[in-house]
């Protein structure tokens, strides 16, 4: 049997040589949260690429995606795609319970209760009988109907990214044992110390310029909006501001044009969606995360504090778990452009400060959110539903 695994966002092929030197562990399968490449996808391919480096056997299952398909296309990976359209999706059903025992499947992890029910039902009908986990990304209430009660019975545990959402789904009282739950902060993988470009030469930034950066899906919810309305009120400041991430087509002209009205042009520039994007953040000045819904966890932030930036965010999602105010970054209330503006001048005009605050986070990062932190977390998830 072969084996791929995801590395840094690469794919890479190993055959049984590479396998001979390598204690065998649980397989492990793995099935995307969506089409569309986001957080849940990194972490999707992050902790592919730590269960390789530890001896596990993987495989990935998602969707049909353009933006998975333009990722795996040129390369060798075991990948699975699935319909997994509903919770009682026949065909996922049962294509799923052929690749568990063809393959050898002992675990697996899903990050969407729908693909879990999916997971479940396949598990009754395989031989191989995996465990089956999940990990919660949304910040919602549980669902109490029947269907749901049965699905509590039998997963096996439900690790939540943030209290915060650990709180909110506990808050409608599901049937659920509380052993079953865990609470495991995100995480982000190191990534190469080497820079591909100089995003000042590249954009045309003085070299004085306090560069500004929102990296994240270009939607409503992220606050752009919010922060394009306070960038207007300092525009008299020396910044850039970077835009990197992709959205809706429509919503990112309504930005354009709302950047063009307020006089900005100069000042701020769309990058596209990045595949390096922690070699960018490297090279910015303030990260903003201006989020307007309560973010479960934000992977952007500690992406910033990882690099060891400044970081401004709101408060009114799980980042009060991870940033302590004007410490290890300045938290300020959602949809509050005045505060905003405020907290980004202040960062702007006082280097010292700035500088500060991204040494402490990144302090704060390696002791208790670095990626080996949370991946011995999951490990520990593993083993005590191990077969």
């Amino acid at each position: 049997m072969f084996t791929f695994v995801v590395v840094s966002g690469v794919f890479f092929y190993y055959g049984f040589e590479k396998m001979d030197n390598i204690s065998q562990k649980q397989h492990v399968l793995q099935i995307f949260a969506s089409r569309f490449w986001g957080g849940g996808e990194q972490y999707v391919y992050d902790l592919s690429k730590a269960l390789f480096e530890n001896g596990y056997e993987l495989s990935l299952v998602s969707r049909k995606s353009k933006d998975i398909y333009d990722k795996i296309n040129p390369l060798n990976i075991r990948l699975f795609t699935l319909p997994l359209k509903t919770h009682f999706d026949i065909c996922s059903i049962y294509r799923l319970f052929r690749i568990i025992d063809k393959h050898g499947v002992d675990l697996i992890h899903t990050h969407q209760f729908k693909d879990a029910f999916i997971a479940l039902f396949a598990r009754a009908l395989s031989r191989n009988k995996p465990k089956v986990v999940l990990t919660r990304h949304l910040v919602k209430k549980a669902k109490n109907g029947f269907i749901y009660r049965w699905l509590y019975r039998r997963i096996d545990k439900i690790i939540f990214v943030s209290a915060l959402a650990r709180d909110a789904f506990l808050s409608s009282h599901p049937a659920i044992c509380a052993k079953k739950i865990r609470v495991i902060h995100n995480s982000i993988s190191p990534s190469p110390q080497f820079e591909d470009d100089d995003i000042r030469t590249r954009y045309s930034i003085n070299s004085k310029t306090v560069v500004l950066a929102f990296t994240g899906r270009i939607v409503q919810e992220k606050g752009v909006e919010v922060l394009i309305d306070s960038l207007n009120k300092i525009k008299h400041l020396d910044f850039y501001l970077l835009i990197a991430g992709k959205g809706d087509k429509k919503y990112e002209e309504k930005l354009q044009n709302k950047i063009l009205s307020c006089g900005l042009s100069d000042k701020v520039k769309f990058t596209g969606f990045l595949d390096k994007v922690q070699s960018f953040i490297r090279q910015v000045d303030i990260g903003i995360v201006p989020s307007v819904w309560a973010e479960p966890f934000g992977l952007s932030i500690i992406e910033f504090m990882q690099a060891g930036k400044a970081v401004i965010t709101t408060n009114n999602g799980a980042q009060p778990e991870f940033v302590t105010d004007k410490q290890t970054g300045i938290l300020i209330p959602p949809c509050d452009s005045t505060a905003l503006a405020n907290a980004i001048e202040s960062l702007i005009l006082n280097a010292e400060q700035r500088i500060s605050l991204g040494v402490q986070a990144k302090e704060m990062f390696e002791k208790k959110l670095s990626y080996s932190v949370f991946f011995n977390r999951i490990l520990s998830v593993y083993s005590e539903v191990d077969v």
